[in-house]
């Protein structure tokens, strides 16, 4: 629930962001009108590319979302499009708080506010599902970091990203109750804690190969959340093509890892300023001037805006037809 310190508290990391912004744009002598040229010089080819992975990638993240939540309610099914507003929501909101604070803020309050599910499976759900969303990129971390200083090379590092998927898929074959073991305790903490430290049963989840707990489950949500992260590289990928930045795509690929982790960290709304300023760090070990990196890592935010408003758009006029009745409906 949001208070009034937590709006103050927004306000303030906002202003932060922002501030870091401006000392980066002052510290590496780029100014707002070659940022605004960026944006008018981009190859709208690879830029609605960019635009449609971004897009491609909220559905995914509100599909998987939507796959976690009905197993734990199957009485309460709900469409993709209600999870796809909700988790674009959850985009939108997170540009004036942190990343995963936002997010789970939404997806939280839009279970309880519907009454899809208790306060311990809603949580369980939200849980499991971010679990995942940041799984991948822990997995690919270690190689992507020495990738990005230079002790392995490309060829290696590729070969250890796949080797490392493969391996989790049969780690987890193999020892995924005992993590969603530690995911159920971790809930009843938090639920103990918000019934003033009283006693909390664990949330009534099955163990059949149907529930959540079940071994292709678990693996088929692995394998979307893989998609997923790859569509996610892929958007930075063009994004860099779009933008003509002499930037190598393979660099793009394995620093995105390093700068999603670090979002875990950030205090300020969607890791404003943090984000760009380790953008240009990283990019400045390939060689890319501290020029090349702002317009980049600024144009990645701009377009991310455009697909959520467009998703949000979307919405909108599909509301209103539905409202008013713009389409006659068939006769039976």
């Amino acid at each position: 629930m949001l208070t009034k310190k937590n709006i103050i508290s927004s306000i303030l990391s906002l202003a932060l962001g922002f501030f870091l912004v401006w000392l980066l744009l002052r510290f590496t002598e780029v100014d707002l009108e070659q940022i605004i040229a960026s944006f008018y010089s981009l190859n709208p080819f690879y830029a609605g590319l960019a635009i449609t992975a971004l897009i491609a990638h909220t559905v995914l993240t509100a599909f998987k979302w939507g796959l976690v939540t009905q197993k734990l309610t199957p009485d309460n099914q709900q469409p993709l499009k209600f999870y796809l507003l909700y988790t674009t929501l959850g985009s939108l909101t997170m540009q004036f708080m942190p990343q995963y604070v936002g997010m789970v803020i939404v997806q939280n309050l839009a279970l309880r506010a519907h009454k899809i599910s208790s306060f311990s499976k809603g949580f369980l759900s939200v849980i499991y599902d971010q679990f995942f969303n940041l799984l991948i990129p822990l997995l690919l971390f270690p190689t992507s970091l020495l990738y990005v200083l230079g002790y392995i090379s490309l060829s290696v590092a590729v070969f250890i990203w796949i080797a490392t998927i493969i391996l989790t898929h049969f780690i987890i074959n193999k020892w995924h109750r005992r993590l969603i073991s530690f995911l159920i305790k971790a809930l009843t903490w938090v639920k103990q804690l918000k019934a003033d430290k009283k006693q909390a049963s664990q949330p009534a989840i099955g163990t059949g190969n149907d529930s959540i707990l079940g071994k292709q489950f678990t693996l088929y949500l692995y394998w979307i959340s893989i998609i997923r992260y790859l569509v996610w590289i892929i958007r930075g990928i063009l994004i860099a093509i779009a933008g003509g930045f002499k930037i190598k795509l393979w660099a793009v690929a394995f620093i995105s890892p390093i700068i999603q982790l670090a979002m875990l960290f950030s205090f300020t709304p969607a890791n404003l300023g943090l984000m760009e300023f380790s953008w240009i760090g990283l990019l400045g070990l390939f060689d890319v001037p501290d020029a090349s990196a702002v317009k980049f890592a600024l144009m990645q935010r701009f377009l991310y805006i455009v697909a959520v408003m467009i998703i949000l758009a979307v919405f909108a006029v599909v509301s209103l037809v539905e409202r008013f009745g713009l389409f006659p409906q068939k006769q039976n």
